[in-house]
């Protein structure tokens, strides 16, 4: 049977192979030799629980179904992590027919999700569950359900609660008895392996009695992750999302349901357009009365209302979208800021990127190259990346910032890169003295030097230096197309640099 000839039905050979060898390498870890009798013992297992899923194919849900339970029956912490039992939960609904399939997409999303956002608070949180739903949606859609919105607002977990236990009772009972016949056959002759076969039953036991409590748990703690997602659904969708960005911005969560509804009437808040970015603010000085509607400027706080000699335009207020506010960093609050060598991308040469700029991205540092790019709208052309700078502010002295949602940026010097934007950005001042410092030792880490924290005596900003390790940051994200001759158009963008940005006609691929 180590052999396959024939895999199960709707799979191909190579799909069955890849996961009977995910799921030896899990089963059998550091058991020596036996291995046709190991393979065929996978095998087993594998063709058994393919045949418990009513989804043809869904190769991810018995690789990822085998390996959580192999997990729990291996570890005791694992055991007791109610997070664990939720994967387990959805995994478990792809055994369900019809339903459970989609409730499976939806519960991975959920999950993820949700585990995300408990690192996060207040508006931060807010806003990722927001995001959360939208993706929800966006994926009940793609598999076709109809009217996608009602389909999730309908859904109740804990309806599922006496079926999912049923088909964990089956695949318990399943793993079992396909380790009791598997014993009998090699225990003679590899007393290892058997002995392995003794210690998985013994897992399994427990799994499944540890299943009575954790399992109505988890269905619990699914069905509250659940309403949440559903609680933005309910309460508007993308304008609950646009009021969660102005939360960021502000630092303080709005009050009532008044305050929400004056903010969306007076319509200051981040607006999405129809290509998926956030609009640029006005930002023409002829037309005051517009541009005071998102930005007035306070003192102490850096003055964004300076005209750009080539475009005519406040560049910086269009670097925002929605209401820009004036406050105070306050103690805790973390910033960010990327910076990295010169580089040439496109065949276009991009200037060295420094640590002492004004420009800050506000919350935890992008984790993906991606991400950064996208949702900072970092053009290729304004930072090459490399290396970033996070900081946290200590005490009451934080900066005085001016606050808001990044706007959609499109590529100038390297046409054809479209970023839609969407973090949330601060724009402040350092002392000149120590901004100098800053930058140096910035240079120094890109070149390898070692640094230590340091600190701006004047801020109370704790700075420390990361490299980002990133090999796709440059010349990726944002293009429909690779930067070359074509039909064009223009288009008006707020371009980033260290201190200033730049409002210009550029031109950029349709």
């Amino acid at each position: 049977m180590s052999d396959i000839q024939n895999p199960p039905a709707g799979w191909s050979l190579s799909q069955f192979k890849a996961v009977c060898a995910d799921v030896g390498s899990w089963t059998w870890g550091t058991v020596q030799g036996a291995f046709n009798e190991k393979a065929s013992i996978t095998q087993i297992v594998v063709d058994a629980v393919i045949g418990m899923i009513p989804l043809v194919g869904d190769a991810t849900a018995v690789r990822d179904l085998i390996a959580v339970v192999i997990g729990l029956a291996d570890d005791e912490e694992k055991r007791n992590s109610t997070w664990q039992w939720v994967l387990l939960v959805v995994l478990l609904f792809a055994l369900i027919p019809v339903l459970g399939g989609v409730v499976k997409g939806v519960g991975r999303i959920i999950v993820k999700v949700a585990q995300e956002a408990a690192h996060l608070a207040g508006a931060a949180r807010m806003a990722h569950m927001a995001a959360g739903a939208k993706e929800v949606v966006e994926f009940l859609n793609r598999i076709g359900v109809k009217n996608a919105e009602k389909w999730l607002l309908a859904l109740r977990v804990s309806d599922h609660l006496e079926p999912l236990v049923g088909k964990f009772t089956h695949l318990m009972v399943t793993l079992d008895t396909i380790m009791v016949k598997s014993r009998s056959k090699v225990a003679g002759m590899f007393p290892s392996l058997a002995k392995r076969i003794d210690s998985l039953r013994a897992g399994l036991i427990k799994v499944r009695e540890k299943g009575k409590e954790m399992i109505p748990t988890a269905v619990k703690e699914l069905d509250q992750k659940l309403r949440e997602i559903q609680a933005y659904i309910r309460s508007g969708g993308e304008t609950t999302s646009r009021l969660a960005l102005h939360e960021v911005a502000t630092g303080q969560k709005l009050a009532t349901r008044a305050d929400e509804r004056r903010l969306v009437e007076e319509g200051v808040l981040p607006v999405r357009n129809s290509r998926g970015g956030f609009n640029q603010n006005p930002a023409n000085p002829l037309k005051p009365a517009m541009v005071e509607k998102y930005y007035k400027p306070a003192l102490g706080y850096p003055d964004l209302l300076r005209v750009d000699p080539s475009t005519k335009q406040y560049n910086s207020v269009a670097a925002f979208s929605g209401k820009m506010v004036n406050r105070q960093l306050k103690d805790g609050e973390q910033v960010y800021r990327f910076f990295g060598p010169p580089r040439t991308t496109h065949g276009t040469t991009v200037d060295e990127a420094w640590a002492g700029g004004g420009w800050w991205g506000v919350g935890q540092p992008p984790k993906t190259a991606k991400e950064w790019r996208e949702v900072a709208a970092v053009l290729d052309s304004f930072n090459g990346d490399g290396f970033y700078v996070s900081a946290r502010v200590v005490g009451n002295k934080g900066p005085k910032a001016v606050v808001g949602t990044i706007s959609e940026q499109f590529g100038d010097k390297i046409p054809g890169q479209y970023l839609p934007g969407g973090g949330t950005q601060a724009f402040f001042l350092l002392d000149s003295g120590f901004k100098d410092i800053l930058n140096q030792v910035g240079h120094d880490f890109a070149n390898g030097v070692k640094t230590s924290k340091i600190v701006d005596p004047h801020t109370g900003l704790e700075l420390t230096f990361y490299s980002t390790g990133w090999t796709d940051a440059n010349g990726i994200w944002g293009y429909l197309r690779a930067p070359g001759t074509t039909t064009i158009q223009t288009a008006r963008v707020g371009s980033r640099e260290q201190a200033t940005k730049h409002n210009e006609q550029v031109v950029i691929h349709p």
